[in-house]
Formats: structure tokens, sequence, C-alpha cells
């Protein structure tokens, strides 16, 4: 099986965070990827572009990795939509440049899907502050098909950083399409009305960092707007009922509304648990 890696970078991240980025799906990995597709969010300053380039010329990666610059900030649904176009592996497995992926993560994961019939796997995470080496909290999600349905229809059900999607089922279903911090639900919700298989790993193979804004970007106001869309979208094509969504956009309205120090101790006491 042929593997790309699919990552937008932009103007406000870390150069540090984005060489242990880079080197975390390469060098570090146990299975090499066969395609590196990395999309220039808008202009970069010189720092990133340093650490870019200083990673498509170290070995022979120059053969795999390709970079696309962007005029404009679009957005990550946008950069998504435009890398994925130039992927050309049997599967694409997503990175953000301020995580790290484990050593034997595309390993794991490729083992998985060689012998189960599915179309987008995730896994759980472990989640950081300062390093990686620190006591870290788990991220975990339901592992069947069956869970993740169930799931979905109140939050997202997938760790969209630590995701493998089959190409040809992401095209079939239109791929990514902006929507602002929820690009990925979307992408999930349309991929389960098409009929899509989804499957999560209960392995921490993706360790993500959580000082860098993390419950900040949770507090943005049109959030409430993404999710009001998904709420008519699932409930238009039968997925919830009418008590369902407004349960669903009364919880939205208030997690978005409470202060990052209180989301940070609701995902500590209800979605994480400590490694």
């Amino acid at each position: 099986m042929k593997l790309s890696v699919l990552m937008s970078v932009y103007e406000k991240d870390s150069p540090e965070h984005l060489r242990l980025a880079l080197r975390s799906i390469y060098e570090d990995q146990t299975r090499k990827p066969d395609e590196i597709v990395v999309v220039f969010d808008g202009p970069l300053p010189q720092a990133l572009l340093d650490v870019l380039h200083e990673f498509s010329s170290a070995g022979r990666k120059k053969e795999i990795v390709r970079y696309l610059p962007q005029e404009k900030n679009a957005g990550l649904g946008r950069a998504l939509q435009i890398g994925q176009e130039y992927c050309t592996g049997d599967y694409i497995f997503r990175m953000d440049a301020d995580d790290i992926s484990a050593p034997t993560r595309f390993e794991r994961q490729l083992a998985f899907l060689s012998s189960n019939p599915v179309d987008v796997l995730g896994t759980d995470t472990a989640e950081f502050r300062e390093s990686p080496e620190e006591e870290k909290r788990i991220c975990r999600f339901p592992a069947t098909h069956e869970e993740i349905l169930r799931l979905a229809r109140r939050r997202n059900p997938i760790n969209h950083m630590s995701v493998c999607i089959r190409r040809q089922a992401l095209l079939q279903c239109g791929g990514y399409q902006p929507l602002p911090l929820l690009e990925d639900y979307y992408l999930w919700l349309r991929m389960m009305q098409a009929g899509c298989r989804f499957a999560n790993l209960n392995e921490p193979l993706v360790y993500v960092r959580v000082g860098n804004g993390f419950y900040q970007r949770r507090s943005a106001a049109r959030q409430v707007q993404g999710w009001r869309f998904l709420q008519d979208y699932m409930l238009s094509h039968g997925m919830i009922t009418r008590t369902r969504r407004r349960l669903n956009m009364i919880t939205v309205r208030v997690f978005v509304s409470i202060p990052p120090w209180l989301k940070r101790w609701v995902y500590a006491v209800f979605l994480r648990r400590k490694k």
C-alpha cells in the first residue's frame, strides 16, 4: 500500500514544533511514508521556510516531498481540499504541524488496514503541554463502526490529527470542504452517509500539543454557526431527531461560552484519561 501524508502549515505555527512534527513522520517512523504533501496556507515567515527547506533537502526526501504554496490564508479546510488533490497514495494520513506521531504510527495503522475493510481509521491520542516525555492524558474514542456512528450523533467521533483515510473513498465523498474548526466532522458525516466504514485503534499513536491555544480555539463563537450547520445536515439526513438537535445545540452553546480554564477541567474529567 502506498502511503501519503497530508499537512497544512500557516504563519503562526512554531518552527521548532514544525521541525519535531516533520521528523516524527519520516526519520522516526518504522514505516516511512511514500509521499509527503505540505500546503502552505498563505505566506510563511522565513523561519518556517527554513525548517521546510532543511527537511526536504536532507537525505532523498526531495523525491517524495511536495510543497504547495498559497497566496492567501484560507483556513485548514481549504488547504486540505487543495492538498488532497495532489496525494496519490492508497491511504492519506493527516498530520498537524505542532503534533508528534509515535514511531510506529504508520506501521500500526497500515497493519490494521491490511486485514480490516475500513475507510477511515483514527487512533487514541496522548495530550501534552510542553514535552511528549511528560505525563500525558489519553483521549479515547470508541473502536467499532457501530459505536462511532452512535457517538457521531452527539460529537466528533474521530481524532482528526490521528486519522488515516482511504483516498478513493475520500474523493468519492467530495473530500475536505471548508467549515471552520469542523471540516473533519463534516467530512465524517458525509462519508457515513455514503456507507463508508470507520474504526479507531485504542492506542495513543499521536502526541497532541494542548498548550498552544488548544482550549482558546474551542472558544470561538463561529463554532456555534458551524455546529448549527452540522445539526441541520444530520437532521435532514435522518441521522438525529429534532430533540437530539436541540440538546446538541444547547451543549455546544454552553461549552463555547465557558472560559478556557473550565474547558480544560471538562476535558480532563469527562473526555480524557491519564496514561
